[in-house]
């Protein structure tokens, strides 16, 4: 793959990221509680849950739920700042959204998540380099897959829970999720060819 293939792939996923955030991530479904009720009696019936399912590829029925109201629900965006100047459904769901992500009560604040928007913008502006500093692709490669992993664990810890209150993650969350790790990826094979590069100077000089 070409650097400038690799840098619009890069600004792809930036994009998908930063648009995500701001789009609905999770919402509030009453109609889905006998359906969500099943689902844990065999989710616990079924014993531990894959890795794989849990970390990298969505579980079952989460891709239908993903477009069945796809502008309903709140956004990362707005889980960052909480809901205090919102409606009270915002409120509620916020902090429901909180228990599942931080399994605490009462938390409608979870200003970790606008590192998200800053490490993007920051692989952005390094992509729009023609040589892009190392550094600036390292951090933001650690934070995005950092955060991608607490994400997913936190969300497939609270499995049930999430169930239980009716939750249903829509496409911004998912975007969100797979527009970083592609992002950390591509930051990863830059930082490779930046190394080879560093290489092949060496030899050169010898």
């Amino acid at each position: 793959m070409g650097s400038s293939v690799l840098h619009w792939v890069g600004k792809f996923f930036a994009i998908l990221t930063l648009v995500s955030f701001f789009l609905p991530w999770v919402r509030l479904q009453p109609s889905a509680l006998k359906k969500n009720t099943l689902e844990v009696v065999r989710n616990t019936a079924e014993g531990e849950s894959n890795f794989l399912r849990s970390m990298v590829w969505m579980r079952r029925g989460e891709w239908s739920e993903m477009w069945a109201d796809p502008a309903d629900g709140f956004s990362g965006f707005q889980l960052g700042f909480g809901a205090a100047s919102g409606t009270q459904r915002a409120k509620v769901q916020s902090e429901l959204a909180s228990v599942a992500l931080d399994q605490k009560e009462n938390r409608p604040l979870l200003g970790w998540l606008l590192l998200i928007p800053v490490l993007t913008g920051l692989v952005w502006a390094c992509l729009s380099l023609p040589r892009p500093p190392a550094i600036g692709l390292a951090v933001p490669a650690a934070g995005l897959t950092g955060l991608y992993i607490l994400l997913r664990w936190k969300m497939a810890d609270a499995y049930s829970d999430r169930l239980i209150a009716q939750l249903q993650l829509s496409v911004g969350w998912w975007g969100t999720l797979y527009g970083m790790l592609g992002l950390a990826v591509v930051c990863v094979v830059m930082l490779t060819r930046i190394r080879g590069g560093w290489e092949d100077s060496r030899v050169t000089m010898l």
